[in-house]
């Protein structure tokens, strides 16, 4: 065997364990089912930074204002970015016709300087009156439990933060394809956390105590970064409490959000999912991320090389094949929560995607310039 050989098999050896370690870890996560008995306690500030929003914003809403809980014990804060649509209008309108609900729209422009989401989520916890804030996104949609299920699961656990599932509603094949790859983030990040290892989380469905936040200093440190608003939060609330950092693994919890409908839209949002990939203070998971580069490299050098040398092409496919197998396992059960275990049969279509998609935009993300939502980021 030659030293390239033993190199891809190694690198394959330490990745196929490691999906298994995170697979270990989610079945690990109990499924948490509200006790009946559990009334409301705990009041919240739903924060929802919103740029050029309108499509979404009211769908957003309407769940919000639908929750089986009391609309005194929580506020929905609208946090208009800088829009140059008619998201603040609609947000307005709404606000007028449900007035039993505390909404609360704040136009960014008056308080601070056009910047980054950051700079909107700290400003929203600062005029926040609840002590638990949480974060959500404007173009997603939940379920009328939500909120009484993370009340209950606050209690059950003494929480001070969690990180709640989030899912893509997929349409077309290409949606799908993104749902399935996202499902094994959300899954990663979910068994990272139960393991005491967190890496990855969404500020999509992201609930902390706001004397915490506070406490870590916010994002002192990484307000710089257009990206990891969730992400440096979670490593921060988690080194201080590390006992009270959980997943929320319940259905009801779910929050739902849409996939990118262009190639354009999905490489702009991962370049700033991984142009953070170089700032974490935790260097297992920069080991972990150079890892995993290696090992997808040596996948696409051995086909490729392989037109050449049908030993190279054999242990490329060998690579591929276990990959496969491995992550299926993992991705099905993740699926299965999130009723979607249909999306396993796309799997074959995800992996040459997935391989490109590490090895070109780990590398671009961290050399250029991209946009999203009308700004030029870094």
């Amino acid at each position: 065997m030659s030293i390239w050989e033993i190199i891809s098999y190694s690198l394959l050896v330490g990745y196929c364990s490691l999906i298994l370690f995170y697979f270990i870890g989610w079945l690990r996560i109990k499924t948490f089912t509200k006790d009946v008995k559990t009334s409301p306690l705990n009041k919240f500030s739903i924060l929802i930074p919103a740029r050029n929003e309108a499509s979404g914003i009211l769908e957003c809403l309407t769940c919000l204002t639908n929750q089986q809980y009391p609309s005194s014990s929580y506020e929905i804060i609208i946090l208009n970015d800088y829009s140059s649509d008619n998201t603040w209008q609609l947000v307005q309108a709404f606000k007028n016709k449900f007035t039993a609900f505390n909404i609360r729209l704040v136009n960014l422009a008056d308080h601070i300087p056009e910047a980054a989401k950051k700079e909107a989520i700290t400003y929203g916890v600062s005029i926040a009156l609840h002590p638990y804030i949480i974060l959500t996104d404007a173009d997603c949609s939940r379920g009328n439990k939500w909120l009484v299920n993370i009340d209950a699961y606050i209690q059950k656990n003494q929480a001070k933060m969690i990180y709640a599932p989030v899912m893509f509603q997929a349409g077309t094949v290409f949606e799908k394809i993104q749902s399935l790859e996202f499902a094994g983030l959300v899954g990663i990040g979910a068994a990272a956390i139960q393991l005491k290892n967190p890496n990855m989380c969404s500020a999509a469905n992201l609930i902390f105590n706001k004397e915490v936040f506070y406490e870590v200093q916010g994002y002192q440190n990484n307000q710089n970064l257009a990206s990891g608003d969730d992400e440096f939060l979670l490593h921060k609330v988690f080194k201080k409490y590390p006992q009270q950092v959980f997943f929320l693994k319940s259905f009801d919890a779910v929050v739902q959000t849409s996939p990118n409908g262009t190639l354009q839209q999905l490489t702009q949002q991962r370049r700033r999912w991984v142009s953070k990939s170089t700032k974490y203070e935790d260097r297992y998971i920069t080991v972990i991320l150079v890892g995993a580069y290696l090992f997808n490299f040596t996948i696409l050098f051995n086909l490729l090389y392989g037109i050449f040398d049908p030993l190279f092409f054999k242990t490329g496919m060998i690579q591929l094949l276990i990959k496969m197998m491995v992550e299926g396992l993992f991705l099905f059960n993740i699926l299965r929560f999130f009723k979607q275990s249909i999306l396993i049969v796309f799997l074959p279509l995800v992996e040459p995607f997935h391989i490109l998609y590490v090895l070109i935009i780990g590398i671009w993300a961290n050399i250029t310039t991209y946009q999203w939502k009308g700004r030029k980021l870094n």
